[in-house]
């Protein structure tokens, strides 16, 4: 009888090459629970609840609203404090239809017109937003579309960057 060789595992990888004698590689993460991730965020800002986003966001993440980045804690903050996002309940602030999800490799591949500002690393996926409600009355709320930034987190997302065109009055 022949001993059997165990040889520890290698650690799983988003990619390998096939030279590799033995590879593990890691299963995507589902592109549901980043944007079940990103319903949360929305619904957070709606209710004007700082403390249900604090555990959707990445330690570093930040907003870009084309005049800059900030650290997306201390921008939502300042915009809930500024803003009223309470007027939005019950109003449809997007359709789940229109959530739109893409993986490092789909952006690669849209045109021209399609493209999305963000840049994803392997494991990360972006979800844009397109917002049918971004006004209440005559104060604007949110740009006409947000972009999110999502990277994985054991079983869940984590937001990472939000890019919008955004100014606070």
């Amino acid at each position: 009888m022949t001993e059997a060789r165990t040889e520890p595992l290698p650690d799983p990888a988003w990619r390998g090459n096939s030279r590799d004698q033995l590879l593990l590689l890691r299963a995507p993460a589902s592109s549901e629970l980043a944007r079940d991730t990103v319903r949360d965020f929305l619904r957070a800002a709606v209710n004007e609840a700082p403390e249900r986003m604090e555990p959707l966001l990445t330690r570093e993440a930040f907003v870009d609203t084309g005049a800059g980045r900030q650290p997306a804690r201390s921008f939502w903050l300042t915009r809930m404090a500024q803003l009223d996002y309470t007027e939005l309940k019950g109003q449809l602030l997007f359709r789940d239809t229109d959530l739109q999800t893409f993986r490092a490799e789909d952006v690669a591949r849209l045109p021209a017109g399609r493209r999305i500002s963000l840049e994803l690393a392997d494991n990360e996926l972006a979800v844009r937003v397109p917002i049918r409600v971004s006004w209440a009355g005559r104060t604007r709320l949110f740009g006409d579309e947000l972009l999110f930034r999502l990277q994985p987190a054991g079983a869940r997302f984590e937001i990472a960057e939000i890019a919008e065109d955004f100014r606070l009055p």
